[in-house]
């Protein structure tokens, strides 16, 4: 491999971070994972989509063509160790991914050395970057010192993602003691609003003493198909599932919701629900030419059972221009829901007071 001494003054602006503030806080790590065994590799298209929706992530880009590189594999042990050890998500790309002309995020596309390269996304932009050199290599060969480096710029993360297997695990078998879990479908609006807007705010601005782990059910064996098609919520793997976790009111009596939906988060303690709460999904009803919610999470019989602050919305008038109107092509009349912005000014004080009590 070539000494990259013609690199070390980017080396030296880059690891400091663009902006150069030293009263910037540090990005907080999105996502962890309690199921990842290693780094997860993406594609070009994964990684524009992540930059896009503002994910906070470690990124290490390695050449793949030509001679296998020596450091880069001792580079990828040490970042598969870091991810079992501090179960932290750490995503990996290569070169060969980026086209002429595409965006780079501002990540460093080395082409005439098989270095690899170490950044840290925050906030849709790159913040900070490594580039393997004899200065540094420590950091690329070593974990303790990749953990110093990372720590340097970066705080861990409080969300961790796991899969079906770990969660029933935990519930169902060792019963652990807390567990809060968060269910989303990666496609659903709903959820696409609630993790960014509320979620990671809260997170950024909160150390949480319990952290929160996160599920999607927008995977084959529970919401999609055995070809990995979604058909509707009426699959019966999803049906199950939510009755199973008490997401629906099949499953629940207390704090399962008609048929159960996502945005969903739960506290559970020793095999047992104990609290819950759902974003959005409230039905709105034209009533006497008034915009009614007709049914919410946030009943008055359910305030009765929640331990956070909140407060029924069943009832509530909303005004016409917080409704969004959609023409039903099957029926000829219109379906009304709640503008996210304005509904989430109830909702997103709800879900904090939640994570208040149960996360921090």
């Amino acid at each position: 491999m070539k000494k990259l001494l013609f690199l070390l003054p980017l080396l030296a602006l880059s690891s400091l971070g663009i902006s150069g503030c030293k009263s910037d806080r540090k990005a907080r790590i999105t996502y962890g994972t309690l199921v990842d065994k290693g780094v997860t590799e993406l594609l070009y298209s994964a990684l524009k989509n992540k930059v896009a929706n503002n994910e906070n992530m470690l990124v290490a880009v390695w050449q793949d063509s030509g001679l296998p590189c020596g450091c880069w594999t001792t580079f990828k042990s040490v970042l598969e160790e870091y991810v079992k050890t501090y179960k932290t998500k750490i995503y990996t790309i290569a070169r060969s991914q980026f086209s002429d002309g595409d965006d780079t995020f501002g990540l460093t596309i080395l082409n005439d050395t098989t270095a690899p390269t170490f950044a840290l996304i925050k906030n849709g932009k790159k913040t900070n970057e490594f580039i393997y050199s004899n200065d540094n290599k420590p950091m690329f060969t070593k974990l303790d010192s990749l953990r110093t480096a990372i720590t340097k710029i970066a705080r861990d993360p409080q969300y961790m993602l796991v899969d079906q297997t770990y969660l029933d695990n935990a519930l169902f078998t060792e019963k652990k003691d807390k567990v809060i879990i968060h269910y989303i479908w990666s496609f659903c609006p709903d959820c696409l609003y609630c993790f960014p807007n509320v979620m990671v705010p809260y997170s950024e601005n909160n150390q949480f003493d319990t952290k929160v782990w996160i599920i999607d059910l927008g995977v084959k064996g529970i919401l999609l198909d055995e070809n990995n098609n979604f058909i509707g919520t009426g699959i019966e793997t999803y049906v199950s599932f939510l009755k199973e976790h008490k997401m629906s009111a099949a499953g629940d009596e207390r704090f399962g919701y008609d048929r159960g939906f996502v945005p969903t988060t739960q506290i559970w303690e020793k095999g047992r629900l104990v609290d819950a709460t759902t974003f959005f999904n409230d039905t709105i009803e034209l009533k006497d030419d008034k915009y009614i919610v007709t049914k919410s999470f946030y009943s008055e019989e359910r305030i009765k059972n929640i331990n956070y602050v909140a407060y029924s919305l069943e009832g509530k008038e909303i005004p016409e221009a917080d409704v969004v109107k959609t023409l039903n092509k099957n029926t000829g009349d219109y379906d009304y829901s709640w503008d996210q912005d304005k509904a989430a000014v109830y909702h997103k004080p709800f879900l904090e007071s939640f994570l208040e009590k149960y996360a921090k």
